[in-house]
C-alpha cells in the first residue's frame, strides 16, 4: 500500500476529476490523503507527519505557479516521495517534468497512470515506464505513449469527496458540483478540449456519459453525508444526449428532486431538451453565447450558430420558468469595442438573468491562440496571464476601454437604457475594479444560494477568480 497525498491550494479549486482518481487510487488498496495550503497553518508539518510515498499536485493552465511552489516544497519536506502532476498546464506542456521539483508529468487522464505510479511505489519498481507519463532523463524529456481513454465512466468506484468535505467550509456548504460525463462535441477555437482530443486521436470515443443510474447514485453518497441544498452539474456540455436527458429527468426528480443547474449550447437547447429539464427541477441553464457579433463568433471562435439561434434557445429556457446564465467573451482577436457593445446588448435583449464574462484568452496550443500569434496579435507570447486580474491579452488599440467594459457589462444588461452611460464610462483612465462586487450578488440569485452559506465559504476560498480547476476530464 502506497500512502499517496494530494496537494493542491484552495477549496475553490476542487476538482471531480481528482476525486475520481482518489476512489480509483483506494480501490487498489492505496491509502489517500488531501491536504488544501491555503486551511493548513503548519502545511510543512503536515506533509511530514503523514509521510508520502507520492505527492499528486493538479496543475491547471494559468494556475501553474502555486503547484510549482508546493512542489519545490514537497521535494524538500519528503523528499524520498515522488512528486507528481497533472492536469491542463502539465498536459499541454509536460517539459514541467524537467523542473527538478517534478519527477512525473501525467499527460491526459489520471486514474491509469496514479494507480501504476502508487504500486510501483509501494513495491519499490521502476515506474519509469508507466503510460501517460512525461519524466526526465538526464537533460532529455522523455514521453510514454498515452492508455486509450476511459470508455465505461460507470466502471470508476465513487469519487472520494470525503478527501475535500472533511474541511467544514466545504462539508457544510450545500451548494456542491457533480460530474455526468466527460469531453465535449464541438471544437471551439479558443478552448483545450480540441487540443485534447487531437491528443488522443482515434483513442477512444472523447464524449462519454455516465449512466443516469450512476449520476443518480453519486448524489445520493453525498446527500447521506453532507448538507445539500443545490447541485450544479460541472460538464461542459450536460445536454450532449436529450434521450439521456429524457432517461435522467423522472429518475432525478423522484430520487433526488433538488434544484440543479448546468451548462448546455445554443443548438442543444431544442424544445425537447428544455422540456425535460424542467422536468427534472432544473433551475438554471447557462448557455455559450460568447459574442454578439455572428462573424466573429463563426470565424475566430467556430462556434457555428446565428444571434436568431441564440434568442430561439434563450426564449425556450425563459419560457420554462429556467434561470438564463450565459457565456460571453470580450477583447477576441480582432473584436472592437462595438462588437462587444453587441454581444452585452444581445444579451440584454434576450434577458439573461446572469451573465459570465470573461476577458479572452489565449490558451496554449489552441487554434485561437496560434492564429493571434501568426497574425502579430500576442505580442508576448501566448503564455497565459494571471486571470484573476482581468487584463486584455491581444493587441487592440482599445484596450483601455473593452478592459473598462469589463466591469460595466453587466449595468449595460441588467439596466434599462445605460448604454449611452456605459458609453461615457469606457473612457475613464482607470479600471472600475468594485464594480466586481456585482459577481457575488448574481451568484447569489443564478445558484439560490443563501448569505449565511455562501459567506462562510467565501470567507475561506477568497475570490472565486482565483479558481483555475474547473475540468472534469483532467486533474
Amino acid at each position: 500500500m502506497a500512502r499517496v497525498l494530494l496537494l493542491q491550494d484552495s477549496g475553490i479549486n476542487e476538482s471531480l476529476a481528482l476525486a475520481e482518481c482518489a476512489g480509483e487510487l483506494a480501490r487498489h488498496g492505496h491509502h489517500v490523503h488531501l491536504l488544501l495550503g491555503d486551511e493548513e497553518p503548519n502545511l510543512d508539518a503536515q506533509i511530514r507527519a503523514y509521510d508520502p510515498h507520492m505527492v499528486v499536485l493538479p496543475c491547471s493552465v494559468a494556475g501553474e505557479a502555486w503547484p510549482m511552489q508546493a512542489a519545490a516544497r514537497a521535494k524538500r519536506v519528503a523528499p524520498r516521495a515522488l512528486v507528481a502532476m497533472g492536469g491542463t498546464h502539465v498536459t499541454f506542456s509536460p517539459e514541467v517534468a524537467l523542473d527538478p521539483s517534478v519527477d512525473a508529468a501525467i499527460v491526459g487522464e489520471a486514474e491509469g497512470a496514479l494507480v501504476d505510479l502508487a504500486n510501483a511505489m509501494s513495491t519499490g519498481r521502476d515506474w519509469r515506464g508507466t503510460a501517460n507519463v512525461a519524466y526526465k532523463d538526464g537533460d532529455r524529456l522523455v514521453k510514454n505513449p498515452l492508455r486509450p481513454l476511459i470508455a465505461d465512466l460507470d466502471s470508476l468506484p465513487m469519487p472520494d469527496r470525503d478527501l475535500y468535505f472533511r474541511y467544514p467550509f466545504m462539508g457544510k456548504f450545500p451548494w456542491k458540483k457533480f460530474a455526468s460525463g466527460r469531453g465535449c462535441m464541438h471544437a471551439c477555437s479558443f478552448c483545450w478540449n480540441n487540443s485534447v482530443k487531437q491528443m488522443y486521436g482515434a483513442g477512444g470515443e472523447f464524449v462519454r456519459r455516465k449512466s443516469p443510474e450512476r449520476v443518480v447514485a453519486e448524489i445520493e453518497v453525498v446527500r447521506r453525508k453532507y448538507p445539500l441544498r443545490h447541485i450544479h452539474f460541472s460538464d461542459d456540455i450536460f445536454t450532449v444526449y436529450p434521450s439521456w436527458i429524457e432517461k435522467f429527468a423522472p429518475l432525478y426528480r423522484a430520487k433526488v428532486g433538488l434544484p440543479f443547474t448546468c451548462s448546455s449550447t445554443v443548438e442543444l437547447l431544442s424544445e425537447r431538451t428544455v422540456n425535460a429539464l424542467r422536468e427534472a427541477n432544473c433551475y438554471g441553464i447557462a448557455m455559450g453565447l460568447e459574442t454578439g457579433n455572428e462573424d466573429l463568433r463563426e470565424k475566430i471562435l467556430k462556434k457555428r450558430v446565428t444571434n436568431d439561434d441564440v434568442r430561439t434557445a434563450a426564449a425556450r429556457v425563459k419560457a420554462a420558468g429556467i434561470k438564463l446564465t450565459t457565456f460571453n467573451m470580450i477583447a477576441s482577436p480582432g473584436e472592437t469595442l462595438e462588437d462587444a457593445m453587441q454581444t452585452m446588448r444581445l444579451n440584454r435583449e434576450i434577458g439573461a438573468d446572469a451573465v459570465r464574462l470573461q476577458i479572452a484568452v489565449p490558451i496554449p496550443h489552441t487554434e485561437f491562440a496560434e492564429q493571434a500569434l501568426s497574425a502579430g496579435l500576442l505580442e508576448g507570447g501566448s503564455k497565459v496571464r494571471d486571470l484573476s486580474r482581468p487584463d486584455v491579452s491581444f493587441t487592440t488599440p482599445e484596450a483601455r476601454e473593452l478592459r473598462n467594459l469589463y466591469y460595466l457589462f453587466r449595468i449595460g444588461v441588467h439596466l434599462p437604457r445605460s448604454e449611452s452611460l456605459v458609453r461615457a464610462l469606457v473612457k475613464l483612465p482607470f479600471a472600475l475594479d468594485p464594480l466586481r462586487l456585482w459577481v457575488p450578488f448574481e451568484e447569489k440569485r443564478i445558484y439560490n444560494l443563501r448569505w449565511r452559506d455562501g459567506i462562510p465559504f467565501f470567507w475561506h476560498i477568497g475570490d472565486p477568480h482565483r479558481r483555475t480547476t474547473n475540468y472534469v476530464t483532467l486533474v
